[in-house]
């Protein structure tokens, strides 16, 4: 039976939890972001979403990709844990995961 398509579910940004990881309050991210601590409390309690623009301030001024505020601080990715690596390493992570994939198909 073919898996049942319904309302998707709301994307969650992990705002707070980085700026927690960060030893920020919401006023000193605000003060970064030359906005309000109201905005960021709006963006971390999802009354508001921010645009693309402030997801990228985000994520500089936290020192992340953005695509890092969609997923905890404590669960980092794959790409995350490679991002840093020198090349060698990458390319040895990327056989290793190959592997596992011929393994499992």
């Amino acid at each position: 039976m073919p898996p049942r398509i319904g309302p998707r579910k709301p994307v969650r940004l992990f705002l707070a939890e980085w700026r927690e990881s960060r030893g920020l309050t919401q006023q000193q991210l605000a003060d970064r972001l030359e906005t309000s601590d109201v905005t960021v409390s709006r963006w971390e309690t999802g009354k508001r979403k921010p645009d693309d623009d402030a997801k990228g301030a985000i994520a500089w001024v936290l020192g992340i990709e953005i695509v890092d505020l969609y997923r905890h601080p404590d669960q980092p990715s794959a790409d995350a844990l490679l991002r840093d690596q020198p090349r060698d390493v990458q390319d040895q992570a990327f056989r290793v995961i190959a592997a596992m994939r011929r393994q499992t198909n």
